[in-house]
């Protein structure tokens, strides 16, 4: 199902001469590992695999930590593209550090379709913008040339330096399709479930057409992304009437080390008036926030994705960090957008800016 270039993992070991490497896939590619980590030690003969059985959703989380700590020379990280500073830090902290993307082989043609068949019977649409998550940007230029072929005018986007592919996008960064929001009139996004797609419609506020080539099937996913949002924008304005206390979480995964904003937050809060307690968890979960009762919200500073995703699992109102600048008056509710990997970075600036 996906290419898992065994062979460039065990190159990757020799020529580095590691005699410990741990293996970390991305969530979905997790029942494939045991047989991937076996096949690699046996092409190795004599070098300790280890599969991380942690969470990960993204290039934000890789086991670094996990790594050192298991004193492991080497990783091998599935499902992901590197982000800039995967090099600097992978020589910092002395772990060799290798990405296989892991390219689907199930093709999207059967969900392609179902795209066209919706796309005739909507008014208006001339001009597409084509996205995919990592596993089928190679499909891209096939599905280009299938939308032209039927009359639509293609355009594909270049993201940030986070992502490695044109039209790629990740679950906090949708720079591709930003690039070229001015010039389309929907999307198309090629990849399994409602996750991307559903931050696309978020970011781009255009329709957006998702083909799941796993269930072969393609659905506009208009009416998900307005209750979303809709429930977005109703617990931004809840909490700001009701809340008077706030965790603010700090997450500790590589990437979502995000102090300084939590700082931020936490200044700008408390210059209204609210009450702020900061808290560091590694994995933000609804058990783990539970255990802490006190705060009356949650405000998540690490992965922007956990709020806008996961909020109906959680007891007491989590935010974005910009839904806390909203909060905190430095933004329009009005402004409301999907929180990006930037945002949760670069929020200081933002403020300081708003400030004038």
């Amino acid at each position: 199902m996906y290419d898992f270039e065994v062979e460039k993992a065990v190159s990757f070991a020799r020529e580095n001469g590691i005699k410990r490497l741990l293996m970390q896939f991305a969530d979905g590619l997790k029942p494939f590992s045991t047989s991937v980590a076996r096949e690699v030690e046996e092409a190795l003969g004599g070098v300790e695999v280890i599969v991380s059985g942690d969470s990960c959703y993204g290039a934000c989380d890789v086991a670094f930590d996990s790594a050192l700590s298991l004193g492991a020379q080497g990783l091998v990280h599935f499902g992901h593209t590197p982000f800039p500073e995967v090099s600097p830090y992978s020589e910092r902290v002395g772990v060799k550090a290798c990405f296989i993307e892991a390219f689907s082989r199930i093709s999207s043609q059967r969900a392609l379709e179902g795209a066209l068949n919706i796309l005739s019977s909507m008014e208006g649409v001339g001009k597409v913008g084509l996205t995919a998550s990592l596993q089928h940007v190679w499909e891209i230029p096939s599905a280009m040339r299938e939308l032209e072929r039927a009359g639509y005018r293609v355009f594909v986007g270049e993201g940030s330096a986070r992502t490695r592919y044109p039209g790629q996008v990740l679950g906090c960064d949708y720079t591709s399709a930003m690039a070229i929001r001015d010039k389309v009139d929907l999307f198309i996004h090629i990849g399994g479930g409602l996750f991307h797609a559903l931050g696309l419609q978020l970011s781009s506020r255009k329709p957006v057409i998702a083909c799941d080539p796993y269930r072969g099937e393609a659905k506009d996913i208009s009416r998900e992304a307005f209750k979303v949002r809709s429930a977005r924008l109703y617990t931004t304005s809840q909490v700001m009437d009701e809340v008077r206390l706030y965790g603010i979480v700090i997450g500790c995964k590589w990437r979502q080390r995000h102090h300084r904003t939590a700082l931020t937050v936490k200044k700008l809060l408390n210059g209204k008036g609210r009450k702020t307690a900061l808290v560091a968890l590694r994995e933000v979960t609804p058990e783990s926030l539970d255990n802490i009762t006190e705060p009356e919200a949650f405000i998540i500073t690490a992965c922007p994705r956990i709020p806008v995703d996961d909020y109906e699992r959680y007891r007491r109102p989590i935010l974005t960090v910009l839904e806390a600048l909203i909060v905190g008056g430095v933004l329009r509710l009005e402004e409301w957008s999907l929180c990006d990997w930037f945002f949760n970075e670069e929020a200081a600036s933002h403020v300081a800016f708003k400030d004038g």
